[in-house]
């Protein structure tokens, strides 16, 4: 039985784990690497659904960084996007000044019964300025995040070197 168990722990290594590793670390600096999570969680909490993950892509691209690892941060962000979504759109009615948008339930369901695409318009501009603040906000919290990120992969990919990871053939 023990020798059952050790066996499909190196096969679960070999099979699964190393590939994953390879493939997120491959030509990997620990400056994209910390630039790959701060856009990666800066990109996850847009107050916008759909376009975060072509964003990622072009980012990925453009700044020749791993693509599979900016969009795992970008999805791993989810939860903070539904919790951050609100607040995003309220701090861009706060910016903005603009108050005619009444945040309650009830209200938005009782606009929607009234005049359904005045209702979409009140919400598409509400949406517009939490993208706006999202962008006001994203580009010192991405420095903080990189600035905050880069000491601490520096000092553990010394540690744990990359020539520690087996290099697989992804096929």
């Amino acid at each position: 039985m023990v020798l059952y168990l050790i066996r499909s722990k190196h096969y679960i290594r070999r099979k699964f784990v190393s590939p994953l590793l390879a493939l997120l670390t491959m030509g990997i600096t620990p400056h994209k690497l910390a630039l790959t999570f701060a856009l990666g969680s800066v990109i996850g909490i847009l107050p916008l659904f759909g376009p975060a993950s072509l964003l990622c892509a072009f980012l990925g691209v453009r700044l020749k960084l791993n693509i599979p690892a900016l969009l795992l941060v970008c999805y791993l962000m989810a939860p903070f996007h539904l919790l951050l979504y609100v607040p995003f759109i309220k701090m861009g009615i706060a910016i903005f000044g603009s108050s005619d948008f009444a945040f309650s339930y009830e209200q938005i369901v009782s606009l929607l019964k009234q005049d359904w695409l005045m209702a979409l318009n009140k919400i598409w501009l509400a949406n517009l300025l939490g993208i706006v603040a999202w962008l006001i906000i994203s580009a010192p919290l991405t420095a903080t995040l990189y600035y905050v990120i880069l000491p601490v992969l520096k000092k553990t990919m010394r540690k744990f070197s990359l020539d520690e990871v087996e290099v697989v053939s992804i096929n």
